[in-house]
């Protein structure tokens, strides 16, 4: 049975939880339930848990700063918040299962299937914790990680995004257009990485392609919009993507005043 702790300041938020993972989630049981980090801090010194459900906006301290509070801890989190000024993006990218508020049967569900799933492998779940103090390590100065954990066989390769020229669509399957000319193959959708790159600098320029702003070399109006990059790759823009493509090059380029 996976012992769960509960950790939200408001005391309806959770009941809800604990009646959602109580009836409608299979060998999880919750054997804690706590309305500020304080009172989560001290329940933990004298109980083990597999798993905090934990509130990112509490009063006097945050999630956040309750885990970097604590050290030598092994248990999982997924965070629950209503707010996205801690960025989603970065809890994602950091490999972190989230639930917005309010939540549902569904979200919970998923996240407690994923965490599993995280449990059942040593592997997984060591990088899961690596992942976590990284993500706590960066939430203090607010930026999105520089580096993407990517899924391979047998193991899991660490990618700096400004190495990340363009993402191409292939089917369940992402191709990494990087740099050096290099291409890797990922088993993710596109869309996963549409969700957890930083979308100031990594745009949807089409169905099938994600750009790096920085990598683009060129833009051209033939054929309606193509993204030439600096690999020599041409993409196409979509009629749809194509203001807010060009939007967020203007934002991200010096540009010479309009003559008047």
């Amino acid at each position: 049975m996976t012992k769960a702790l509960l950790v939200d300041d408001e005391e309806n938020n959770l009941s809800n939880l604990e009646f959602i993972l109580t009836h409608d989630c299979s060998d999880i049981a919750v054997v804690g339930k706590c309305l500020n980090a304080s009172e989560a801090r001290n329940f933990l010194q004298s109980n083990l848990v597999d798993v905090i459900f934990l509130d990112i906006n509490m009063p006097d301290e945050s999630g956040f700063e309750l885990l970097q509070s604590l050290s030598g801890y092994n248990f999982k989190v997924i965070f629950v918040t209503a707010h996205n000024e801690y960025s989603l993006q970065a809890i994602k990218a950091s490999a972190l299962d989230y639930v917005l508020k309010p939540v549902s049967i569904e979200d919970i569900q998923q996240a407690v299937g994923k965490l599993k799933e995280v449990m059942k492998s040593v592997q997984a779940a060591d990088l899961s914790q690596q992942l976590l103090k990284n993500f706590l390590a960066l939430s203090n100065h607010h930026e999105l990680p520089q580096r993407i954990a990517l899924p391979q066989l047998g193991g899991v390769t660490y990618l700096d995004v400004n190495e990340i020229v363009s993402l191409q669509a292939d089917g369940n399957y992402t191709i990494i257009h990087k740099q050096n000319m290099q291409k890797m193959v990922i088993t993710k959708t596109l869309k996963d990485f549409e969700e957890i790159l930083d979308d100031g600098q990594f745009v949807r320029i089409h169905k099938s392609y994600i750009v790096n702003l920085q990598q683009v070399k060129e833009y051209s109006t033939l054929d309606g919009g193509i993204a030439k990059m600096v690999d020599g790759n041409t993409w196409s823009i979509s009629r749809r993507q194509l203001d807010s493509f060009l939007s967020k090059m203007n934002h991200s380029s010096l540009s010479f005043k309009k003559e008047h």
